[in-house]
């Protein structure tokens, strides 16, 4: 998996939580896509292992590589209230 700088000296240590296996499942098979103002991609997975919390991976504009990933309660939230897909 490639990744930023960013990623692996800040994100990766804050979001300790989050399993690199979980990026990729995610940015295989992500729930949901976005193109960001910024040309960055941001892409959603429901991650059943951490009780179905939902993943946000956000990758730089060439689809692959990783700057961030997180878990996006709001998301969950909307998902939750049917305002986002399962």
């Amino acid at each position: 998996m490639k990744s930023t700088r960013y990623f692996d000296e800040f994100a990766s240590q804050k979001h300790s939580e989050v399993r690199r296996e979980w990026i990729e499942r995610v940015l295989a098979n992500p729930i949901k896509r976005e193109v960001q103002s910024n040309n960055r991609i941001a892409y959603w997975g429901n991650i059943e292992e951490a009780e179905g919390r939902v993943l946000r991976v956000i990758t730089l504009n060439d689809g692959e590589t990783v700057h961030n990933a997180f878990f996006d309660r709001n998301f969950y939230k909307r998902q939750q209230r049917g305002e986002e897909p399962q």
